[in-house]
């Protein structure tokens, strides 16, 4: 039975601003061993046993062709809205699993967590990149998938505070740019309406692989 995450914002369900949907790095794929760290090794009782993505019920129709600008390092973040974040996963996060300092999270498990929402949050502008049934092989039926690489190219990870486990989490990601198959990309993790964390990304797409 799932872990109820008291971070849901109940507003956004009841405004119906927000939609749950799968997430799909969380699904093992023995036959490739593809998200194995992030649907296996990152999800257990002393880990993170939780996870529920919820997307923008009204994506924006285009997006901003030009970069942004990279931010300061020093330069005090600007929230992403609710509504207004593109994507929402929230996350439980147990002990000891995913500590570094006593009843903290690791920040490479809080990178982690960025770069899988930013993924999903990609999908949402660049379909492209999410896997489709092309074919089907007349020896055994078997579909032929193709599907498109995302790969993180940069990602610039701001350390704000401690993020306290166990505890509750939101990742918000906000799509920033799409310039062909080029996507910048902000997220933050949030804890108590606080900003603990705050990224940009730069993204890539290259050419869809057959599975």
């Amino acid at each position: 039975m799932p872990i109820p995450v008291s971070s849901t914002p109940p507003n956004h369900h009841r405004a119906g601003e927000y939609i749950e949907i799968p997430t799909y790095s969380r699904h093992p794929k023995p036959a490739t061993s593809e998200d194995g760290f992030f649907a296996q090794t990152l999800s257990s009782p002393v880990t993170i046993p939780h996870v529920r993505t919820l997307r923008l019920r009204s994506l924006r129709p285009q997006l901003p062709s030009q970069p942004p600008p990279w931010p300061s390092p020093t330069a005090s973040p600007q929230p992403i809205p609710v509504p207004g974040a593109d994507l929402i996963m929230l996350l439980r996060l147990a002990k000891p699993g995913v500590c570094g300092h006593p009843d903290t999270a690791h920040g490479g498990v809080l990178a982690t967590m960025l770069d899988e929402a930013m993924s999903l949050g990609v999908t949402l502008y660049a379909p492209e990149a999410g896997e489709q049934v092309v074919a089907t092989t007349i020896s055994d039926g078997v579909p032929v998938r193709i599907r498109s690489k995302m790969f993180t190219s940069q990602l610039d990870v701001r350390y704000k505070k401690p993020v306290a486990v166990p505890g509750d989490v939101e990742v918000r990601v906000r799509i920033l740019a799409k310039q062909g198959k080029k996507v910048w990309v902000r997220a933050q993790v949030v804890q108590e309406e606080e900003i603990m964390v705050d990224a940009v990304a730069f993204w890539l797409l290259t050419a869809p692989a057959r599975l």
